[in-house]
């Protein structure tokens, strides 16, 4: 019974190392994310400002095609970072039905101990009766 105890802490470590990756990728996800948003909103406002000089504007399809790919790495990052993620999520759903295993286990050795002492606390007091029965007809 004490291996199965172990072996869902085990599970449950496993889990929780999964999770705390898990959440790491997401973070670095959501960070290219802020990046693509801030990429945008500085090429916004070149693209603004260029629309007043005469001189920026003539550089302006060259600055976009700068940012088109600087926007294009970001999300090649974060594609990978998904693919990276989805694998985790496969391994944790794994971990989760392991898991799940050992907390069966558990109950069901739970109730074959708590049955086996039932049986025999009956048996102790059946003892008891005969015995009394046997003593009352002497």
């Amino acid at each position: 019974m004490k291996s199965l105890h172990t072996l869902l802490k085990v599970a449950q470590r496993r889990m929780d190392e999964l999770g705390v990756e898990a959440a790491k990728i997401q973070q670095q996800m959501d960070e290219l994310r802020a990046k693509q948003g801030a990429i945008t909103a500085r090429e916004k406002q070149e693209i603004a400002a260029a629309a007043g000089n005469s001189m920026f504007a003539s550089m302006l399809p060259a600055y976009r095609l700068r940012v088109k790919r600087q926007l294009d790495e970001v999300e090649q990052h974060v594609q990978s970072l998904d693919g990276a993620l989805s694998g985790i999520r496969e391994k944790l759903q794994e971990a989760y039905v392991e898991k799940s295993k050992f907390e069966q286990l558990i109950e069901q050795e739970g109730k074959r101990a708590a049955a086996e002492r039932s049986a025999r606390e009956q048996a102790m007091l059946d003892e008891v009766a005969i015995n009394r029965a046997g003593s009352a007809g002497k």
